[in-house]
C-alpha cells in the first residue's frame, strides 16, 4: 500500500470544512443545485425526483470527480449481487441502492443520501470473507434508512462545501472528499430532535445483522469485522484511521453487537463465509496489492 497522506493537513481540512459547514447555516440562500442526473459510464442512475436523490447525486458527482472508479465486471457486479440482495430487506424501499468500487487504499466504506453506497479496494483487500464484506455493505444500508425532511436545509450546506473544497482540494488529495461526505451530511441534518451519532451507529448495527440473516450471510461477520479492526497489525492502521473515526468501535457498542446476536432467531439456520467465492470474485484487487 501507498504511505497515507499527512495526517495534520488531513484533521485541517476536516476543521476547515466543520466552518464551512457552520457558516452555511447562517449565509443567505445559494443558487439551486438541482439539475438532471449523470450517468457514470459503468450503469444507469435512475431519475432524480427528490431533494434527497438530488443532494445524493451532487455527492455521487463530487466523489465521481476525485476517485477514479474501479470498474472490473466480476467484482462490480459481485458487490451490487451481495448488496442488492441486502438492501431487498431494508425498510426503505423508495432508495434506488446503488453500490460502488473505488479505487483508494484506504480502508473506508460509507454512504450518500439517494442510496448510494461505496467502499475502497482498499477495505475490500482488507476483508478475509463474503460475510465480513456483507457486513460492511449492511452497515451503510442500515445508515441510508434515516430519512431526514430536512434535508432540502443540506443542499445549500452541500453547495458551500463543494465551493470550498474545490479551493483546497489540491493542497489534501482526493481522499478528503470521500472521507468528509460523512462529516457533511451528520452536520446538514444536525437537529437536537434527531438521534445522536452513537444511536445511529448501534441502530445502524441492529440493522445490519438482520438484514444478513435474512439474506443468508452470517451475521457472526459483522462482530468479526470490529474485531478485526482493534486487533490490526500497527503498519494496517492508518489506513483505516478515518472509518474508524467515523464509526467508532466502543465497548458500549460491542456489548449492543453481542447482546443483540445473541437475541437473532437462528434455529435451524446454517451460514457459511463464503471464502472461497469471495477470494474468486475479488481476485483482480487482491492481486493489484499483492504486487
Amino acid at each position: 500500500m501507498k504511505s497515507r497522506s499527512n495526517d495534520f493537513l488531513f484533521r485541517f481540512f476536516c476543521c476547515f470544512l466543520s466552518f464551512l459547514i457552520f457558516f452555511s447555516g447562517c449565509a443567505s440562500p445559494s443558487k439551486s443545485v438541482e439539475k438532471s442526473a449523470q450517468v457514470p459510464a459503468w450503469g444507469t442512475v435512475p431519475k432524480v425526483s427528490s431533494e434527497e436523490a438530488v443532494i445524493g447525486q451532487k455527492i455521487h458527482d463530487e466523489i465521481l470527480s476525485s476517485f477514479r472508479p474501479y470498474t472490473e465486471p466480476q467484482a462490480l457486479e459481485y458487490i451490487n449481487k451481495i448488496g442488492k440482495n441486502l438492501a431487498g430487506y431494508a425498510e426503505r424501499k423508495d432508495l434506488p441502492y446503488q453500490f460502488f468500487i473505488l479505487y483508494n487504499d484506504r480502508i473506508y466504506a460509507t454512504s450518500a443520501p439517494g442510496g448510494h453506497v461505496y467502499l475502497t479496494t482498499g477495505m475490500i483487500y482488507f476483508l478475509e470473507n463474503e460475510s465480513e464484506l456483507a457486513a460492511v455493505l449492511a452497515h451503510e444500508i442500515g445508515e441510508l434508512q434515516y430519512h431526514d425532511p430536512k434535508l432540502s436545509r443540506g443542499k445549500k450546506i452541500l453547495e458551500s462545501i463543494v465551493n470550498g473544497g474545490a479551493m483546497i482540494a489540491p493542497a489534501f488529495g482526493q481522499f478528503g472528499a470521500l472521507a468528509i461526505v460523512g462529516l457533511a451530511m451528520i452536520k446538514s441534518t444536525a437537529d437536537a430532535r434527531e438521534p445522536t451519532p452513537e444511536n445511529k451507529l448501534t441502530a445502524a448495527d441492529q440493522r445490519a445483522l438482520s438484514y444478513m440473516v435474512k439474506a443468508g450471510y452470517d451475521p457472526q461477520g459483522l462482530i468479526d469485522l470490529q474485531h478485526k479492526f482493534l486487533n490490526a497489525k500497527p503498519e494496517i492502521r492508518p489506513y483505516f484511521t478515518d472509518y474508524y473515526e467515523s464509526r467508532p468501535i466502543s465497548q458500549e457498542r460491542m456489548e449492543f453487537l453481542n447482546k443483540e446476536f445473541e437475541g437473532l432467531s437462528l434455529t435451524n439456520q446454517t451460514f457459511t463465509t463464503n471464502r472461497e467465492n469471495f477470494l474468486i470474485m475479488t481476485k483482480g484487487i487482491k492481486e493489484i496489492y499483492r504486487q
